[in-house]
């Protein structure tokens, strides 16, 4: 399974159906900053890994494909 169809399959455990890779999360009211946070404590723990502060933002979170770059960083 991909990092992005890792961070996909998230959101259908979260109730969120019907998004794709692309799909502008902030614009479409599917992330506030409290589901964010909880974002980043699940790839944090699912990928093992620590993300710094500089990359929690809004760009890297605006798309699934977004979230799984930044990950993949760190991978």
């Amino acid at each position: 399974m991909t990092t992005q169809e890792r961070i996909l399959a998230f959101f259908e455990e979260k109730g969120i159906k019907g998004i794709d890779p692309e799909t502008d999360l902030f614009k479409g009211g599917y992330v506030n900053s409290l589901f964010a946070l909880e974002i980043v404590m699940y790839l944090e723990k699912e990928f093992k890994i620590k993300m710094k502060n500089k990359d929690i933002t809004e760009k890297n979170f605006k798309t699934v494909t977004k979230i799984a770059e930044t990950v993949e960083r760190y991978l």
